[in-house]
């Protein structure tokens, strides 16, 4: 018997989620309308012997995530990107006796500025069923959607990011046997 027919377990929908981007106005929390999850990778290294061959893990790397925003004229989502860029070490060529002009981006400052990524899926009361962070965040790439007479659509803007290593966790459910979980907290550093 499936286990959504009893009535008693719901399964996590895709649509139930919020993102927060810290270094944003209100932390973009309520225009986000896409998000990719976060995915380790482990790569192998191939050994071999004879008529065999034999594999080993190797290092682990973590995907890009892409997030879509809605594009609100007030808070503008454009210009708090473009800023975050620009406080990151972004500036465009300009007078070079001005003190910004020579400034280029840093990891640190890129994810300072950046400030935490948070996904977290929501069940229907708006509770969090799991969160995952993003570490050391920072912006690798801004895509503004094409203007267009023949289109109806709001204005989005798909923004990538790279990280070091992703954290998940799900939060204590009052009733839930201890016992179910191996770890609360997994993939930290």
């Amino acid at each position: 018997m499936p286990f959504w027919s009893s009535g008693k377990i719901e399964p996590k929908r895709q649509f139930r989620f919020l993102v927060t981007l810290a270094g944003m106005e209100q932390g973009a929390t309520w225009y986000a309308t896409k998000a990719t999850k976060p995915a380790p990778s482990v790569s192998s290294a191939p050994h071999s012997f004879l008529n065999h061959t034999f594999h080993y893990p190797g290092k682990v790397t973590w995907n890009d995530v892409t997030v879509s925003l809605v594009d609100p004229v007030n808070p503008d989502a454009t210009g708090n990107l473009l800023s975050i860029l620009r406080r990151s070490g972004y500036n465009v060529p300009g007078n070079l006796n001005d003190p910004g002009a020579t400034t280029t981006i840093g990891k640190g400052n890129a994810s300072a500025e950046l400030g935490s990524v948070i996904i977290r899926a929501i069940d229907e009361d708006g509770n969090f069923l799991e969160e995952w962070t993003l570490n050391n965040p920072f912006i690798t790439t801004v895509v503004f959607n094409d203007y267009d007479y023949g289109a109806e659509a709001l204005s989005d803007i798909a923004v990538t990011f790279k990280y070091d290593w992703a954290t998940y966790e799900i939060p204590d459910i009052p009733g839930r046997d201890p016992g179910e979980l191996v770890e609360r907290r997994i993939f930290t550093a």
